[in-house]
């Protein structure tokens, strides 16, 4: 397969649900796959597989109830997850590879790393612990909870993204704009995710803490934390706990940046990506 800049769209069915993912093609035989975060897709990554796609096969994958995948009835506990990654990974021949995820795809790259530690080889974890701070969690829920129901234009969008990443260029604002939203039937512009999510922030998502920790003391392989320097969903607290677990865990803070890091400061995001992907 050809290498090229821009990724093909695909579909697979796993786990009952049919879910879309991209492929930067190229020749490489190392394979990396991107899990995006809460009510995000997988087009997040295009940045960083831009420059990075001839070096490596990269995958990015919509989530259940993300992106042009699926919405699911049963629901989006971390379990279902840590399935669907692994059937993802069994379907296209993964046997060992590199994850990357950030905030909930970095929590789910932590159980799934956690239950099949064998198959990665190196683990990214954008911006993200098994837990969050207090203030970050109450920020989180006040976001993700009370959303606009949907933009009577783009640029009405845009703006809602520019107060949310302050530092991301109009580019990447304007992707968000494009792969995240869809027009609904009163010509509204409105989220492509499940509403349903909004329930993996509460109640539900703090019941599985304790085994998102237990998956983090079973990983073996290399693990880079990144922390966006102004982010309050990861504490440097709460990083150095994860330090503590993991035999092989380096910590790296990426400055003027807040959680979304890959968008916020594409060239240090991957200038410290690649720099531990080369070990």
């Amino acid at each position: 397969m050809e290498f090229y800049k821009h990724p093909w769209d695909k579909w697979v069915g796993i786990n009952g649900l049919n879910f879309h993912y991209l492929d930067w093609g190229g020749t490489s035989d190392r394979p990396l796959v991107w899990l995006h975060g809460m009510n995000g897709n997988s087009h997040h990554w295009e940045f960083f597989a831009r420059n990075a796609c001839n070096d490596f096969r990269i995958y990015g994958l919509d989530m259940r109830g993300h992106g042009d995948s699926d919405h699911a009835k049963e629901g989006y506990a971390l379990a279902k997850y840590i399935l669907d990654i692994a059937e993802f990974a069994k379907t296209l021949g993964l046997e060992k590879f590199d994850l990357g995820g950030m905030s909930l795809g970095g929590r789910n790259a932590i159980g799934y790393a956690g239950m099949y530690p064998e198959t990665i080889k190196h683990l990214i974890l954008v911006d993200i612990g098994p837990e969050m701070p207090k203030r970050g969690s109450k920020d989180l829920n006040k976001r993700v909870l009370s959303p606009p129901l949907g933009f009577r234009s783009e640029e009405e969008a845009m703006e809602y993204y520019r107060q949310r990443m302050p530092r991301a260029s109009e580019e990447i604002l304007r992707h968000r704009v494009e792969h995240g939203l869809r027009l609904n039937w009163a010509d509204k512009l409105v989220f492509k995710h499940d509403p349903d999510l909004v329930w993996s922030t509460g109640s539900a998502g703090k019941k599985e803490i304790p085994f998102v920790w237990e998956c983090l003391s079973k990983i073996t392989c290399p693990v880079l934390v990144l922390r966006g320097a102004e982010s309050d969903l990861l504490s440097p607290e709460i990083a150095k706990r994860m330090m503590d677990v993991l035999p092989n865990g380096k910590y790296v803070e990426i400055p003027d940046s807040n959680h979304y890091i890959a968008e916020e400061n594409p060239a240090a995001f991957e200038h410290e990506v690649r720099r531990f992907l080369e070990k």
